[in-house]
């Protein structure tokens, strides 16, 4: 039984620079897919840089924690390595992090597109699919295993 026409919307061919009120998010798909990659980017990249630099300040406190400066000279110096450090450890972290975030949130729109044209409708069905594929494609991709969650 097919549900009543209202709750579907058929996809249109249109040109990548046209939006319809009947896009998701009333955006069209050409602008709606870079934009979630980058808003993804950004955000993991602000999450990176904040977790990555506090990381890196760890890792040079431990690592010079066997001899600290007795000069204040030897302090200055001490902290400005220890920006420089973090700063550098902020920002690898914040590359790694938003191109992972921004690579997930772009395939998810790319999913859901492809869903959508495949199907001939735009409905939440498609969204349901592109998230459990997405989801599936990251754990299988990060590894995770149930282990954890069983007893012994």
């Amino acid at each position: 039984m097919d549900p009543p026409s209202g709750l579907k919307a058929p996809v249109e061919n249109l040109s990548p620079i046209q939006s319809s009120p009947k896009d998701r998010l009333s955006i069209n798909f050409y602008l709606r897919c870079p934009g979630a990659a980058l808003g993804g980017f950004f955000t993991g990249a602000a999450l990176g840089v904040s977790h990555g630099g506090k990381m890196a300040g760890m890792r040079f406190r431990a690592e010079h924690s066997h001899i600290f400066p007795t000069t204040p000279a030897g302090w200055y110096l001490y902290h400005k390595s220890k920006n420089y450090h973090v700063m550098l450890g902020g920002i690898k972290e914040g590359l790694k992090m938003g191109s992972k975030i921004g690579f997930w949130a772009g395939s998810f729109f790319v999913v859901e597109e492809a869903v959508d044209r495949k199907r001939g409708t735009k409905d939440f069905v498609s969204t349901v699919v592109a998230g459990l594929a997405i989801s599936g494609g990251f754990s299988a991709w990060s590894v995770l295993h149930f282990d954890p969650c069983l007893k012994d």
